[in-house]
């Protein structure tokens, strides 16, 4: 089986239908309220915008995405893929991921990028992560070999930035593995798939 085929099984098993739940500022816990998230039709948002320039095939433009704040995700260590974003108001991010080595006996190589167009990026501190794997200066960069653990950072930015957010699995980039809280919902009730990179703007700044 392929990279990209066996991708479809993994994400499957993501479903934020039935491993993901959203819980309201539980603290450093990520232990699940049990109470799983609907998967109805995003309130607010809607299909990936796309746009393209002479004589060049239609791009894709990262779609911009308000994230509730103080709000996290939480899933079950090695029961799927997915890389999650969670904002904190003031400026704070906290992005981290796991894969479905539980289900698929593989692991995963993630890549994860992020940057803001204005500020910085500062304050970060890794989870699970060595030093040696995660830099910053335009741009983070984080890569890891994630089996049946959550790897993951936390990082500061201005008040209100708007964060590009790259991420890849196995050098696949597909916004399918890609979830946030967007109106109390895993990715708002949204079930399209995501532009990769994505944008993201705290509901709260």
């Amino acid at each position: 089986m392929s990279k990209l085929a066996a991708f479809s099984s993994f994400l499957v098993l993501v479903s934020c239908a039935t491993a993901c739940y959203v819980e309201s500022d539980p603290g450093p816990s990520r232990r699940s309220s049990g109470v799983p998230v609907d998967d109805a039709p995003p309130s607010a948002g809607g299909a990936p915008s796309t746009s393209s320039s002479s004589g060049g095939a239609a791009a894709p433009s990262p779609v911009l995405v308000e994230v509730d704040t103080d709000q996290t995700l939480n899933a079950d260590p090695g029961q799927g893929v997915g890389v999650f974003v969670e904002y904190r108001q003031g400026g704070g991010w906290h992005v981290w991921w796991t894969c479905d080595t539980q289900k698929s006996r593989r692991s995963c190589a993630f890549t994860v990028e992020a940057s803001v167009t204005e500020g910085g990026i500062s304050g970060l501190k890794t989870e699970n992560v060595p030093a040696s794997a995660a830099a910053v200066g335009d741009t983070l960069r984080v890569s890891t070999t994630t089996a049946s653990e959550i790897h993951g950072v936390t990082f500061q930015t201005s008040a209100g930035a708007v964060l590009t957010l790259t991420a890849k699995v196995d050098n696949v980039a597909d916004g399918s593995f890609v979830f946030f809280v967007q109106d109390g919902k895993v990715n708002g009730g949204y079930t399209g798939k995501l532009t990769n990179p994505v944008q993201f703007v705290g509901k709260t700044p």
